[in-house]
């Protein structure tokens, strides 16, 4: 699996990455072959130097947070990960403003947020990411999104990191200027409100929703298409009789439509034949076209 020179290599092991890890530890659907390298930097400097040789020598990167919203190859990766979760600080809190590393855990955030008597995170307490992932999608749910706190990014320009004042006119749903391979974030400041009284049942009431409604005892990457216009994609799922269909070890959730599972030894082939199915399906009955939600490896590919 090892892709690059015999130099390069043994300076990304000198950073203390890993050698031939598989995917499926890295990834919420416990699916993909290995990855050549894997490294979890330590800091900014660390992370800068791990892109300045991947750079040197054209090594393609692969950036991760939890994994959640990833559908890697059944082939692996011939490449450094580097995997932004796992190695943060705690978030620092200076009254209502907080920042947090890129790798720091959303729902961690959104329960200690709510401890301290603070709101803006509430309803995302229980989605899976890291909070640098939720900024490059604009993570949401239950009527909130991550955009209505953000403040200021940390982001790699040039080699180095800086902050910046975040370009909220650019977030929409699903969609941020802080996607990767474009952009790294490395730590994001947010503005949080004092609590009026509702946050904590507030979170309580999404994650109790999240519990009846979403298969969590299997693994999946959440929400597997996007909402398209006028339409909810689990319905339109439902409706066209695909609650249950299963491809090999990958299966429409018989609980919600909406999440494609790996019912135990799924490959990323039978999850990936079972969105083209869906889609197809879909689009041949209703007219609506589904855009994946989840990203597939070749988009999140970056070579410098």
């Amino acid at each position: 699996m090892v892709y690059c020179r015999e130099n390069i290599a043994r300076a990304l092991l000198d950073l203390g990455a890993r050698e031939n890890v598989p995917l499926a530890d890295l990834v919420s659907f416990r699916v993909g072959g290995p990855a050549a390298f894997v490294l979890q930097p330590k800091g900014e400097e660390e992370l800068c130097r791990a892109l300045a040789l991947c750079r040197e020598e054209h090594v393609p990167v692969l950036l991760l947070g939890n994994g959640t919203n990833v559908l890697p190859s059944d082939e692996g990766f011939r490449g450094l990960v580097i995997q932004l979760s796992g190695n943060d600080r705690s978030p620092v809190f200076e009254g209502e403003k907080v920042v947090a590393g890129a790798g720091c855990s959303l729902t961690a955030l959104a329960k200690e947020s709510v401890q301290r008597g603070l709101m803006g995170l509430e309803r995302l307490c229980g989605i899976p990411g890291t909070v640098g992932g939720a900024v490059a999608m604009n993570a949401g749910a239950y009527g909130g999104e991550i955009k209505t706190a953000l403040r200021r990014v940390r982001v790699y320009r040039d080699g180095a990191f800086l902050w910046e004042d975040a370009r909220l006119e650019e977030m929409g749903y699903r969609k941020s200027p802080y996607t990767w391979p474009g952009t790294i974030v490395s730590a994001v400041e947010l503005q949080l409100l004092p609590d009026d009284g509702t946050a904590a049942a507030t979170m309580a009431d999404c994650m109790k929703k999240r519990r009846e409604k979403q298969p969590l005892s299997l693994p999946s990457a959440g929400s597997t298409f996007k909402r398209p216009g006028g339409h909810f994609a689990g319905a339109l799922i439902e409706g066209c009789g695909l609650k249950g269909c299963t491809i090999g070890g990958a299966q429409v959730s018989e609980l919600h439509a909406g999440f494609i599972v790996n019912r135990g030894g799924a490959t990323a082939g039978d999850i990936e034949a079972l969105m083209r199915h869906v889609q197809d399906v879909v689009f041949n009955e209703t007219g609506v076209h589904l855009e994946p939600e989840v990203k597939r490896l070749e988009d999140l590919t970056c070579i410098f």
